[in-house]
């Protein structure tokens, strides 16, 4: 009987434990994502049209590449 509830303490403690850590992993993207995405924001629109054209053919290259790999490997 005290093994179980010293294991269910210490189970109870390590939810917490990852609740904790969960929670300040959460609040921290909350925060970085839109820094990151106001600093790319600003590096993006000081291009000029033809890089910002290249620079959204590279990511749509990146996908489709992504994609016909991913398709190759469930073959």
């Amino acid at each position: 009987m005290k093994k179980r509830l010293l294991d269910s303490w210490n189970s109870l403690l390590q939810l917490l434990r990852f609740l904790f850590w969960y929670g300040i992993v959460v609040a921290a993207l909350l925060f970085v994502l839109p820094a990151a995405g106001v600093l790319v924001e600003q590096h993006y629109d000081a291009l000029s049209s033809t890089l910002k054209f290249f620079s959204v053919l590279g990511i749509f290259a990146v996908v489709c590449a992504w994609q016909v790999l991913g398709m190759r490997n469930r073959r």
